[in-house]
């Protein structure tokens, strides 16, 4: 006949291992679940890995895929001495050509002087007018200044009644 301490022993180790494996079954599932949602993403990744080697073969070699590229994933070119050939053929002083941009005419003058560089935004906005004709621009620039009173316009104003007023000694 076993003695009262095996019994009480097998009861706690019985009892130990039940309140376990209530604790320890749950993660288990949750493990398994996350080896096969790590599987499903291991599998995804080759994949793309896959389908990119696809395409870098049938890109041609002179054009490599730059990772944060613009939008339309085409690269403008700039240099200085682009833009103000392009102002140039234009026929607009930076004053008149930079608000096509929506740039100061200093920043454009840096931009031109290769001081600074301008941001994508501009950049984008170059390459939109580098396709204009001369004829477009100008009636952009028209839309432009009856959208907004043109500031030269009214210190020339202001200058000449200024000097209308002064008496001629």
């Amino acid at each position: 006949m076993p003695n009262i301490a095996t019994v009480l022993k097998e009861e706690i180790t019985r009892l130990a291992r039940k309140e376990m494996r209530q604790h320890v079954d749950p993660l288990r599932a949750q493990v398994l679940a996350q080896r096969k949602a790590i599987a499903a993403l291991k599998s995804e990744v080759d994949r793309l890995q896959r389908d990119v080697v696809k395409l870098a073969k049938g890109a041609p070699k002179s054009a490599p895929v730059k990772a944060g590229s613009t939008d339309s994933g085409k690269q403008s070119r700039y240099s200085g001495a682009l833009l103000r050939k392009l102002r140039e053929r234009l026929g607009l002083s930076r004053d008149a050509f930079a608000p096509l941009l929506g740039a100061s005419s200093q920043a454009l003058y840096n931009w031109e002087q290769t001081e600074t560089r301008p941001r994508q935004e501009f950049l984008d906005k170059i390459a939109l007018i580098r396709g204009l004709s001369k004829a477009q621009v100008h009636e952009l620039l028209e839309q432009h200044s009856a959208s907004k009173p043109r500031q030269k316009a009214v210190k020339t104003v202001v200058k000449k009644k200024a000097a209308q007023s002064k008496p001629v000694p």
